[in-house]
């Protein structure tokens, strides 16, 4: 485990984990425990409570939509429809839309029917992307402690980075755009996300083509870094440039890395008594002429070196069949 040496910060006297509300540990548990209790609160838009603060009115306000008519899917209402779309991923338009006009705390026009199905594809498309996208956004910077699910290593917040993809409805135009494994196969997108492991809320995402590489989606996350997080990613995240940008902003990185002699860059400058390595991480000049050519940069400069510290240790698990398998894992 590559761990970038910048101090830990220790744990504020008196600081103590919090303990999940009733409402928070639900959400977190997944969709599964919707349908039974939504009906059972009765408080004033229930997906805005959830949500951070004024977040579907401060988004529709920056990102102006193609909603221009006072109609029963207003934008806010084709949000909300979106949301609970995405919490019930195998409903079709008709039973997203009887959910969401039945959540507590909507209030419409006396008369007012719950609208069909294709009056909600008409709605997304005058409401556009950008607005879901700044929901996401505006939530997605709002600190876990306001719900107080919080988990800290040493002060820190642990967060992660993975790559996902998400399958797509069989259309011609989709397929097109984000690509497809497979001749006949549906289309897929492909996700790089940052997010907070304790609670699972996402802090960052960006989406691409299912050909589109995980890394390069990746590398836009760099924004997302910044002091008080311990940032875990799997080996495949690894390189000394990534490493080093990532860890600019004052994160402290705690990155898996392959086993192979030469993935890694570095030369143990001393072992420390508990057998973790501190290593000194150099760009080769392979690696150099390898990084001006993936970014079109003829005269970038070599990295600096950069002392980190190498944590190896093996794990051993036993198959079905009771053969034992050891694995070496550094990081």
């Amino acid at each position: 485990m590559l761990v970038e040496l910048p101090s830990i910060s220790p744990v504020p006297s008196g600081e103590e984990d919090a303990v999940p509300d009733d409402l928070a540990a639900r959400v977190a548990s997944g969709p599964g425990f919707w349908t039974e209790w939504l009906g059972e609160l009765d408080r004033r838009g229930l997906l805005e409570e959830l949500l951070a603060e004024d977040v579907i009115a401060r988004a529709l306000r920056e990102v102006p939509t193609g909603h221009r008519y006072d109609r029963v899917l207003t934008a806010k209402m084709t949000v909300v429809c979106v949301l609970v779309a995405c919490l019930f991923p195998g409903d079709g338009y008709d039973a997203v839309l009887a959910r969401a006009f039945g959540l507590p705390g909507l209030r419409f026009k006396p008369g007012a029917e719950v609208p069909a199905g294709s009056a909600f594809s008409q709605a997304r498309k005058l409401l556009g992307e950008q607005a879901m996208r700044r929901v996401f956004e505006l939530d997605a910077a709002r600190g876990d402690a306001e719900l107080g699910i919080t988990v800290r290593w040493k002060g820190l917040e642990v967060t992660a980075i993975d790559g996902t993809t998400m399958e797509l409805f069989r259309d011609d135009a989709l397929a097109c755009e984000f690509g497809t494994p497979a001749a006949g196969a549906r289309p897929l997108l492909r996700i790089a996300a940052h997010v907070r492991t304790a609670s699972r809320r996402w802090i960052g995402a960006e989406i691409g083509g299912y050909h589109d590489g995980e890394n390069d989606l990746a590398d836009k996350l760099e924004w997302s870094f910044g002091p008080g997080m311990l940032n875990l990613a799997d080996r495949g995240f690894f390189s000394m440039d990534r490493f080093l940008r990532f860890s600019a902003a004052g994160a402290h990185l705690a990155w898996r890395v392959k086993n192979a002699a030469k993935c890694v860059p570095f030369k143990t400058a001393r072992v420390l008594p508990d057998g973790s390595e501190l290593v000194m991480l150099h760009e080769s000049d392979g690696m150099r002429t390898r990084r001006r050519r993936e970014t079109r940069n003829r005269d970038a400069e070599r990295l600096p070196d950069t002392i980190a510290r190498l944590v190896t240790f093996t794990i051993t698990a036993k198959t079905r069949s009771g053969r034992a398998k050891t694995t070496q894992i550094r990081c």
